[in-house]
């Protein structure tokens, strides 16, 4: 019998075959994790392995019972970290000091990517990059801080204090932190949230106050005509270098963006602009969402229309159809504000507004899924929310969306099956025994059946039964079912760290009965 590398068990019935199918095989379908103040993780600041252990597995339990597929996990809150890092202290909000490591001592993000794997789910390390001391009035900030280490590279505005983005020793030794990570966790994705240059604020005389960086523009904007061109080239080559680092490191991890909903309004854009009435991303947090598509800089862009259907200055379908139109090739994931539920008002206070989103977004073809913004939303389920997702949106398993322009194809999977008392056990090596790069390397699998004995079958979406983790299947007899004088074929294809699907395997035919064959 063939090594068995992992083993899943999967229970197919006659019953499965009548199930509806999903609008689609592929679908992201991510979560926001945010720990900065403790908004979603950990419960309690704590030092403590096992509750912090413990807190997690509760979470992404509770997440993958929902339906949902990745975790979005914010690894990186404010220049401190839930990971061992030689460059930044560990996060006061996450053992309640920063500095202070967990006891017995653990590293997180190992742990968390583990678990996360192991049920089947992405793991997204979210970094918030520029932002280096939040609530500069309360925060715990140890001496080995950055901002202490390194107080030319800093400005404060309003409460918080930030990296400029303008310097380039900033951007470099981001760049290195974040490939450090890629470089040592096995993590899914590279992501990043809204935060670029700092959201204006409003001083006493109504009027936006200025970023205390005009130094930084007289030293290094030379070529620039005005300040605001200057820190948007900031932004887009920091985005340019993470994303070549990141493909340097490892060409399989994803590097994705959640910027805000709103690139720019009409008003400020007559071409290109949305029909809307927001912030503006482009000029007002200099994040220039739409070159990085163009360019091809990040994988995915999962913008936070944060706004309901029907909402009067930007409403839900028309900000998604703006960013459909404006993909340039690449995945767009919607940014859904699911938390304003837990207080709702208007048309947040319909049970059905989350799924209704959900189903606006599959209409969109270059729309490939959705991030939840946040988890404890989810874990607290306000207006039946989970259930209602679970039953109309995610009630089927799905496959995660592939990127063309990443195509290294998995080896096709050889699969033999035997017969163990009232069980059909089948197996496959994973990658056929071949030592692969990890890039090539098998993660996933599906499973495809048809009734009949139908060897030529072509795995399809009306076809479509599993998507697995693991390369082992059990087939149990449901005493509650009858086989009886039933036959069905099955196949087997492999999707690599790319989600790249491989060619169909060779076709099992079951025949049951008071005789089962297996061909």
């Amino acid at each position: 019998m063939r090594r068995i590398l992992a083993i899943i068990l999967l229970t197919i019935c006659f019953e499965a075959v009548a199930q509806d199918f999903p609008d689609t095989l592929r679908e992201f379908r991510g979560v926001w994790v945010a720990t900065s103040k403790r908004i979603d993780f950990p419960t309690v600041a704590t030092t403590d392995s096992k509750v912090l252990k413990q807190n997690y597995l509760d979470l992404i339990t509770a997440l993958h019972n929902a339906g949902y597929n990745a975790v979005v996990f914010q690894v990186r809150p404010a220049a401190d970290a839930f990971f061992a890092s030689e460059y930044e202290p560990w996060s006061e909000w996450l053992t309640g000091k920063q500095g202070r490591a967990p006891e017995p001592y653990f590293d997180p993000l190992t742990f968390m990517v583990k678990e996360t794997h192991a049920i089947g789910m992405e793991y997204h390390a979210w970094f918030n990059p520029f932002r280096a001391v939040a609530t500069i009035q309360y925060a715990d900030v140890c001496k080995e801080h950055i901002s202490n280490t390194k107080p030319e590279w800093f400005f404060t505005y309003g409460a918080n204090k930030y990296f400029d983005p303008g310097i380039p020793e900033v951007r470099n030794y981001l760049v290195r932190l974040i490939v450090d990570v890629v470089k040592r966790y096995d993590i899914d994705g590279v992501h990043f949230d809204d935060y670029f240059y700092p959201y204006p604020i409003t001083g006493d005389n109504k009027k936006i106050v200025a970023l205390p960086d005009q130094a930084t523009y007289k030293k290094y904007g030379k070529g620039f005509d005005n300040i605001a061109d200057w820190r948007r080239n900031n932004i887009n080559e920091f985005i340019k270098e993470c994303y070549i680092a990141i493909k340097n490191e490892k060409p399989w991890v994803k590097f994705g963006v959640g910027p805000a909903g709103v690139w720019r309004n009409k008003r400020e854009d007559p071409a290109e602009g949305s029909p809307t009435n927001s912030l503006s991303g482009y000029d007002y947090l200099y994040a220039d969402a739409l070159a990085w598509l163009k360019n091809g800089w990040i994988d995915y862009c999962a913008p936070q229309i944060y706004w309901n259907i029907g909402h009067v200055y930007n409403d839900f379908e028309t900000v998604v159809k703006w960013w459909n139109d404006h993909a340039y090739g690449r995945n767009i994931y919607i940014g859904i504000g699911a938390y304003n539920q837990e207080n709702p008002s208007g048309g947040w206070a319909d049970p059905q507004e989350i799924p209704n989103q959900i189903k606006i977004t599959r209409k969109y073809p270059n729309v490939q899924g959705v991030i939840v913004y946040r988890s404890t939303t989810v874990t607290k389920n306000p207006l039946n929310m989970v259930s209602s997702v679970r039953q109309s949106c995610f009630n089927k398993n799905v496959m995660m969306p592939q990127m063309p322009w990443l195509s290294v194809f998995p080896e096709s999977p050889k699969v033999s099956m035997v017969k163990m008392r009232n069980q059909y056990h089948v197996y496959w090596q994973k990658d056929n025994g071949k030592t692969l790069p990890p890039a090539d390397t098998a993660i996933f699998y599906s499973v495809y059946r048809v009734k009949g004995n139908s060897p030529n079958f072509v795995p399809s979406k009306s076809n479509f039964l599993k998507y697995i983790s693991q390369n082992d299947l059990s087939l149990f007899k449901n005493s509650k079912f009858s086989f009886k004088k039933k036959v069905y074929t099955y196949k087997i294809t492999a999707f690599n760290r790319y989600h790249v699907e491989s060619a169909p395997s060779n076709a099992i035919i079951i025949k049951y009965g008071k005789k089962d064959r297996v061909e």
